[in-house]
C-alpha cells in the first residue's frame, strides 16, 4: 500500500456512467497472517459517491461507485501493526484504454498524518474505510 501512483479498471454502466470498484476484504496467508482492507471513492469535498451495485460474500464486498476528474480515492489497511490509510486524487480518467489513474496525496501511518488537510476534508469517508478494514480483520476465522 506504500505506492505514490495508482491505476484502476474503469467501467462504464450501460447508461454511460463511469465507474470504479471498490472493495472491502479480508487477506490471510497460510503462516496466519492475515488483514482487513478497505477502499471508497469521494467527491472532492470529501463526501462518499453513490453505490450503484453490490456484490457480497464472507470474506468480500465489492461496490461498483461513481468516479468523476477530481474524485479522490481512500483505502485503508487493518493489520496486527495498526492501521494504514491513503489517500489519493484523480489525475487522469482514460476512457479509450479503461484505465484511472491516481496520484497519492495523503497518508496516515503510526498515528500520524503526513498532510492533514485531506483528513479533515474527508473524515467520514476515513472513518468509514477504517472501521470496515478493521470488521474484517476481526472476522473470525473459519475451520
Amino acid at each position: 500500500m506504500n505506492e505514490e501512483k495508482l491505476e484502476k479498471t474503469l467501467n462504464v454502466t450501460k447508461k454511460g456512467k463511469l465507474t470504479v470498484w471498490a472493495y472491502t476484504s479480508r487477506y490471510t496467508s497460510i503462516n496466519a497472517a492475515r488483514c482487513g482492507y478497505s477502499s471508497t471513492i469521494c467527491y472532492p469535498d470529501g463526501k462518499q459517491t453513490r453505490i450503484i451495485l453490490t456484490l457480497a460474500n464472507y470474506t468480500k464486498v465489492k461496490h461498483l461507485v461513481r468516479i468523476y476528474p477530481d474524485s479522490l480515492f481512500i483505502q485503508a489497511r487493518e493489520d496486527i501493526e495498526g492501521t494504514t490509510v491513503e489517500i489519493y486524487k484523480t489525475d487522469k480518467i482514460d476512457e479509450e484504454n479503461k484505465k484511472v489513474y491516481f496520484s497519492k496525496v495523503a497518508s496516515f501511518k503510526n498515528n500520524k498524518w503526513d498532510d492533514s488537510s485531506y483528513a479533515k476534508i474527508c473524515k467520514q469517508a476515513i472513518s468509514s474505510v477504517k472501521m470496515r478494514a478493521k470488521k474484517y480483520y476481526s472476522l473470525i476465522d473459519m475451520k
